[in-house]
């Protein structure tokens, strides 16, 4: 469980001394240092080189830090994490996460929750994570487990306050707030006024709202308005999930919503967001479908929908429309990462326009819908997922440049598999090396304070995110001159420049002579957290 350091007693030698280090510790009180120490877990000393010498004794592991940058872990706020967490052993170590330097980690995004926050939290107090692993509550879980039908747009007296106790008992048992997925089933049936309650409850348990968007294209603006709407009158802070503007027609709106979000927070509506560094996003073969014939589920919607010849129609026009406008028509623009068709081929990595060339089929937007169409049935369990050009490089840096917007992989817990989302593997590192060395997007200091001190911040995470006396001992060594993504969408790969990396103390990656994954056997080394309103674990 987190508990937060009102006091700290050193006792002996410290476990691990780094010196000669460009210490960045996003403590305002002392915000540079050239070494540190760490003991049982927490920072014993920030300061010099002689006076972290003085810490030293006969078993403590010295970091030669040869002037590289020394910073807190960094904190993502925005995962999948915990949707296959139990799936393999592996999937604990937390292998993809750790190599980009990433120490904590917020799962249940998007509406999506894997089980309830307390039985979660509870199987990993006995089966530790390599990570620090918070979660919220999906509101697609809450409705679900309340037995609400997927296309139910209003939910009756009795099945509001069902949702809500579940929503109470998650905030006790240590959610840090409620996520939505309004673009999914079954979040894009709900409407405003259901969502004001729900995220009232979070607020009063001190939590935050964080909402993939009812849209990221054609309706940003309205989507934008109803979270900070929901903020408004629940009293949640609302959290804006993987900012982006999506489809080429609809990038002039980005100054827009940034406009509206500042003025909401001028309106004193606390309203923030989250990023990752990416042009393209990972879909489905569903994210296509118009929303009116999503609506009512996937069963309804391949059982019933499209076996009626003139909603069928209607669907193909609609996604033809949105390949027409978003993408200029071409279907080189989405990928699909793995499907096997129905005479058993077997498509990994492809482009859509690919894969209708070689059927000798013309690619026009409708064909792309009919072989989008043609993949749905398949869409179980992400076994069809693939990438899609969202936004401009020139949008993303507009985003990143917001101090209030975190940077987050929206990424998934998997030990290398392919192919893949590069974000998984590779978001925090792609923002240092290429938007900060090779774009001069924004200064190396910025650019960390978004991953480590403004996300720990937006959970409400006081001793983590920072490097002083007393806090966690989560630590990454980078190389400022050599950090950077390795992975595409064909071959996971481990960044460069993460040299080393900390959690709670416990040396997890040391790069330092090779491509070394420190942790072994025995108790992994990250902390379930809970949110501070939560009852004692």
């Amino acid at each position: 469980m987190e508990v937060h350091v009102s006091a700290f007693a050193e006792t002996g030698p410290a476990d691990t001394v780094i010196l000669d280090a460009s210490v960045i510790t996003m403590d305002r009180a002392r915000p540079y240092a050239e070494a540190l120490a760490i003991t049982q877990g927490r920072i014993s000393y920030v300061g010099d080189r002689d006076g972290a010498r003085r810490h030293a004794g006969p078993d403590t592991d010295v970091i030669e830090a040869a002037g590289r940058v020394v910073c807190p872990g960094f904190v993502d706020i925005h995962t999948h994490t915990d949707l296959d967490l139990f799936q393999d052993p592996d999937y604990l170590l937390f292998k993809n996460y750790l190599m980009q330097g990433i120490t904590t980690v917020l799962a249940g995004n998007c509406g999506m929750s894997a089980m309830d926050p307390g039985i979660l939290l509870s199987r990993l107090d006995d089966q530790p994570p390599a990570v620090n692993f918070g979660t919220l509550i999906g509101h697609g879980y809450v409705r679900t487990s309340c037995g609400i039908p997927a296309d139910q747009e209003v939910p009756s007296d009795e099945q509001l306050q069902a949702m809500e106790g579940v929503l109470g008992k998650a905030m006790a048992d240590g959610a840090f707030g409620m996520s939505s997925g309004l673009e999914y089933i079954p979040g894009i049936s709900s409407h405003t006024a259901e969502l004001i309650a729900c995220a009232s409850v979070v607020a009063r348990s001190g939590g935050f709202y964080a909402s993939h968007m009812r849209s990221e294209g054609d309706h940003l603006l309205a989507a934008v308005e109803e979270g900070i709407r929901i903020g408004r009158e629940s009293g949640a802070r609302v959290q804006l999930s993987h900012l982006k503007s999506d489809g080429a027609c609809n990038w002039w709106k980005t100054e827009a919503v940034i406009a509206a979000i500042e003025a909401a927070r001028a309106d004193g509506i606390d309203v923030a967001g989250d990023q990752y560094p990416y042009p393209f996003f990972g879909w489905n073969p569903s994210i296509f479908i118009p929303g009116e014939h999503l609506a009512a589920g996937k069963p309804t919607l391949l059982g019933t929908h499209l076996r009626d010849a003139g909603r069928v129609r209607r669907i193909r026009a609609g996604i033809a429309d949105r390949i027409t406008r978003y993408h200029n028509g071409s279907g080189d623009l989405v990928v699909v990462f793995d499907w096997t068709d129905g005479t058993g081929r077997r498509w990994q990595g492809v482009p859509l326009s690919r894969i209708l060339g070689e059927r000798g089929i013309d690619v026009t937007p409708e064909s792309v819908a009919d072989l989008i169409l043609e993949m749905l049935p398949d869409e179980r369990d992400d076994a069809v997922m693939g990438t899609d050009l969202s936004t401009s490089d020139e949008t993303v840096r507009r985003y990143l440049a917001l101090p209030y917007v975190a940077i987050c992989t929206d990424g998934f817990n998997q030990p290398w598999l392919a192919p893949c989302h590069p974000r998984s593997y590779g978001a925090f590192p792609k923002v240092l090396g290429e938007y900060v060395r090779e774009k001069g997007a924004l200064p190396l200091e910025t650019a960390l304070r978004k991953m480590t001190a403004v996300p720990a911040a937006l959970m409400g995470l006081t001793d983590r995110g920072v490097l002083r006396v007393g806090a966690y001992g989560d630590v990454v060594v980078l190389d400022p001159a050599t950090v950077g993504e390795n992975a595409t969408f064909d071959r996971p790969a481990a960044p460069s420049g993460i040299d080393v990396v900390l959690v709670n103390g416990t040396l997890a990656v040391d790069r330092r002579q090779t491509d070394e994954f420190r942790l072994g056997a025995g108790r992994a080394p990250g902390l379930v957290l809970r949110h501070l309103g939560a009852a004692p674990a």
